[in-house]
């Protein structure tokens, strides 16, 4: 697609002129909507889809399009609670330790054949099987079996998940864990089907093979621009108000943001830094808090970077206020990992900014105002806001430490793929968002039998201490091992520096309603519609 504005080599800062120009001239006029078929929801995500296969997605990316196409058992309210879905009803035992769902009567896959517990069942053990390779495995191992299935020490058939008829599902977990209808609500969870995948192989998610239980189904997908969907008319909820969705992946911010202002563009889910001024307090924008945490993963095994005189160096060179002073869109410096509105959140546990101290230990690392340090290389994905925190952390530690780190930028897809391969970099940008609003869902992260932990820390107290907090019912109690786990994780080892929480920053055709932002980053675009007085 032909960039108006955005980056390139040698040529950024005229083209980040141009683009600003254009944003502070267009967007004056951009508040009314513009007239276009109302059977089309135009949306931008910000970059490629990684893997379209629920079971072995890990971005979020990849989420958004999938959140379209599949449902699972249950789903998360605007309030962050969890509401029925293709589940109509669950029940615990009186020990916590056996959940029981019960399916919809009506609920189909798109091409009508009935969509039964044994979907789900079929899914959830393909999700832990060795041979899938799923980063998102982990998520299953409240489950009795779960762990040593997935390890390759256990059996599928002793996984505690049995479809004992069509719509009821039998969950048996090793430990009571009441957030456990959080998970089902999670992208990986949800059914897939095995003769499709049996028929089709690594081929079943295209669109000629697929089938789908959520809102929409895909019509056309091409690669590195556009997908296409329409309604699911087998879906047995919600019926979308706006039968076909056109998803445009742009990694290149700018763009979304001049298609929107022209009015090629109803939705973009991820602004452009320098636009947002020019944005605030239209009705086109929305901005609110996010759970989510951006932060500098180091390869613990890697080079100078094993050594933790040299991570507490660089986390104590960075002075935070800088980024919400560059990104512009709400966000809030921190130094710890649980976000601001979730339950555990510590400020006072961190890095702090320090430069005499980080000179002092770099220094006794051998590298004394930066001599001898080799070069090293921060890899982050494409995308504005990525590139600006990237370059400021290499102008901060050069300024604070007389050393030279190369950026690097890298397509989604592929970023993935270097952080996860056998010769990764010493560092990387990265972000969690949650994915349920426990703090489960980011203590668990740096396990060591994570799937998502690409950093090779592994600290036996951390996963005890994150392990024995979930059993914990005292919230006093639970919350003191969250704090002495988030001590070693981002100030004993230093295996990662958070730098700080994201914010919502979106723009949306002022004709669009029905749809609800909240703080995981979830949209279900079958709720969205035009306003009557515009049709």
């Amino acid at each position: 697609m032909h960039e108006v504005c955005g980056w390139s080599p040698g040529g950024r800062v005229w083209r980040l002129a141009l683009c600003v120009a254009v944003v502070a001239t267009l967007a004056v006029g951009c508040e009314a909507g513009t007239a276009h078929d109302r059977d089309v929801l135009r949306v931008a995500v910000p970059g490629q889809p990684a893997n379209l296969d629920p079971n072995k997605t890990s971005d979020a990316i990849s989420g958004y399009l999938l959140t379209q196409m599949h449902e699972g058992l249950t789903r998360h309210t605007a309030e962050l609670g969890v509401e029925p879905a293709l589940a109509e009803k669950w029940v615990f035992s009186d020990d916590l330790l056996t959940i029981t769902y019960t399916l919809r009567a009506d609920a189909k896959w798109s091409d009508g054949k009935p969509l039964t517990a044994g979907d789900f069942e079929y899914s959830w053990k393909r999700l832990l099987a060795p041979e899938t390779a799923a980063e998102y495995a982990y998520f299953m191992y409240d489950i009795a079996g779960a762990e040593a299935y997935n390890s390759g020490t256990g059996k599928a058939e002793d996984v505690g998940v049995h479809a004992v008829d069509a719509r009821t599902l039998v969950v048996t977990l090793s430990r009571p864990a009441a957030y456990f209808p959080h998970i089902t609500t999670f992208i990986v969870t949800v059914p897939v089907r095995k003769d499709v995948i049996e028929a089709w192989g690594e081929d079943w998610t295209l669109p000629e093979h697929a089938v789908y239980s959520g809102p929409y189904r895909v019509v056309e997908w091409i690669d590195e621009y556009k997908m296409t969907l329409e309604a699911n008319p087998r879906y047995p909820m919600q019926k979308p108000h706006i039968p076909r969705l056109e998803i445009y992946t742009l990694s290149e911010k700018a763009t979304a943001i001049n298609l929107f202002v022209t009015g090629r563009m109803d939705l973009v889910l991820d602004m452009l830094p320098i636009a947002i001024p020019a944005y605030k307090g239209k009705p086109s924008y929305f901005n609110g808090p996010k759970l989510e945490v951006r932060y500098v993963g180091f390869r613990m095994d890697n080079g100078p970077i094993a050594d933790v005189r040299v991570r507490k160096a660089l986390a104590m060179a960075i002075q935070r206020d800088e980024f919400p002073r560059i990104l512009k869109g709400g966000e809030l410096a921190t130094t710890t990992w649980l976000p601001k509105g979730m339950f555990g959140n510590n400020d006072a546990i961190g890095i702090g900014y320090q430069p005499e101290e980080a000179r002092r230990l770099l220094a006794e690392a051998g590298f004394a105002g930066g001599q001898g340090f080799p070069r090293l290389t921060l890899l982050f994905r494409a995308g504005e806001d990525w590139r600006l925190i990237a370059e400021n952390l290499q102008e901060q530690w050069k300024r604070e430490l007389g050393i030279e780190v190369e950026i690097q930028t890298r397509e989604q897809k592929v970023f993935f793929s270097e952080i996860g391969s056998t010769a990764p970099p010493p560092m990387h940008l990265a972000r969690w968002v949650a994915d349920f609003p426990d703090p489960e869902n980011f203590m668990g992260l740096f396990k060591g039998n994570s799937g998502n932990n690409q950093l090779a820390f592994k600290n036996s107290r951390y996963d005890e201490l994150v392990t024995d907090a979930v059993k914990q019912p005292d919230p006093v109690k639970r919350k003191a091992m969250y704090d002495a786990a988030q001590q070693l994780l981002v100030v004993g080892d230093v295996a990662i520096v958070p730098i700080y929480t994201g914010a919502q920053n979106i723009l949306m055709n002022p004709d669009l309603t029905g749809l609800t932002f909240h703080p995981m980053d979830e949209f279900d675009f079958e709720f969205a519609r035009w306003k009557e007085e515009v049709r």
